[in-house]
């Protein structure tokens, strides 16, 4: 059976973090959770034998943000041997077998270095807001990429070796990091989603993504012009499309997407 890390960067939500991993720990696959605390307060703390799954919680002193937790948590996960690596935030929570149907489907692809799903984003209450339908395939997966994500994030699996090979989170991204590193997996490797819904994303306001929403826009924008294609007119229309969406509240967008009853 493979070997899976499950990374799940934590930042003050400690009840967040307990509902992710219970949705995680119930499922039948062989991993193990690491969890990078960037700078709670007060630290996170979980008890001995809490979990069937291994937990490994790694500290750090002062928070310093996602980008740089996710690749304290990978160094120590590469140091390891795992397979793959599980991305996770804190409040989302896994529907089904989620991590064992992923696992599966690398095992069976060799030439697949990502692998993501569909997903449900919810609001705190866990009312659904829409159904984020991620493109499939490897070329619909680069024909997105230069206008937004073509992943949900906390629903991908990665492997580690390809991971390795393009190097780790660009600290020059605080925000939209997973934006930039999907940008040199795609462009280097074949990758795909699965038409399964394998996870509860929780699009909450006070999120970094939501939150902080002008400055994602911004970075996902500098992302963009990092991997500019002059000959492609997509990365002409890519920019555009984030220049309009700055233009635009996050309600509006909101709107738009539960008329249309999902993403895309």
């Amino acid at each position: 059976m493979s070997r899976i890390a499950v990374l799940i960067p934590v930042f003050n939500q400690t009840e967040d973090l307990g509902r992710t991993l219970q949705s995680i720990d119930r499922q039948s696959a062989d991993m193990e959770f690491f969890i990078v605390d960037d700078g709670s307060e007060p630290p996170v703390r979980i008890d001995k034998g809490a979990y069937r799954c291994p937990v490994h919680v790694i500290s750090l002193p002062e928070n310093q943000g996602c980008t740089v937790a996710r690749n304290v948590g990978l160094q120590h996960i590469l140091e390891q041997g795992f397979d793959y690596v599980a991305l996770q935030d804190a409040g989302d929570t896994d529907i089904g077998e989620r991590m064992q149907i992923q696992a599966d489907y690398l095992d069976a692809h060799a030439s697949i270095a990502v692998v993501g799903a569909w997903a449900r984003y919810v609001d705190p209450d866990g009312r659904l807001l829409y159904l984020y339908k991620a493109p499939l395939s490897a070329q619909e997966i680069r024909a997105r990429m230069p206008y937004v994500s073509a992943f949900a994030n906390p629903a991908t699996m990665m492997r580690l070796d390809a991971l390795e090979s393009v190097g780790l989170y660009d600290t020059d991204f605080p925000i939209a990091g997973d934006y930039e590193i999907f940008f040199r997996l795609t462009r280097r490797f074949e990758t795909a989603n699965l038409p399964e819904t394998l996870i509860n994303k929780e699009d909450n306001p006070n999120s970094l993504s939501l939150g902080k929403r002008r400055q994602s826009l911004l970075f996902r924008l500098r992302a963009q012009w990092k991997h500019f294609a002059a000959w492609s007119v997509h990365s002409y229309l890519g920019i555009g499309w984030t220049l309009v969406l700055l233009m635009f509240p996050y309600s509006m967008v909101i709107a738009v997407k539960k008329r249309r009853g999902y993403a895309r």
